[in-house]
């Protein structure tokens, strides 16, 4: 689920991003991408990710960890 919504908010085919795709030019994902990523998976997911904790972002399922850990602790 996660990485469906993750797709659509980069504007990539579902199935051309999994969890170990890099957060890089060479995946065609700009700083750009990520900042608007973040801000839509706040949104989608009403949450909120710090700043310093975007930077630990590497690849997809970094993110994805990040929200599962997030509401898991609410």
């Amino acid at each position: 689920m996660h990485l469906l919504v993750l797709a659509k908010i980069i504007e990539v085919d579902h199935e051309e991003i999994t969890p170990e795709t890099e957060l890089t030019h060479e995946y065609g994902i700009k700083a750009i991408d990520v900042a608007k990523l973040v801000i839509e998976c706040e949104k989608k997911f009403k949450i909120i990710i710090h700043d310093e904790d975007v930077h630990t972002f590497r690849s997809v399922n970094d993110i994805v960890e990040y929200i599962k850990r997030v509401q898991s602790d609410w």
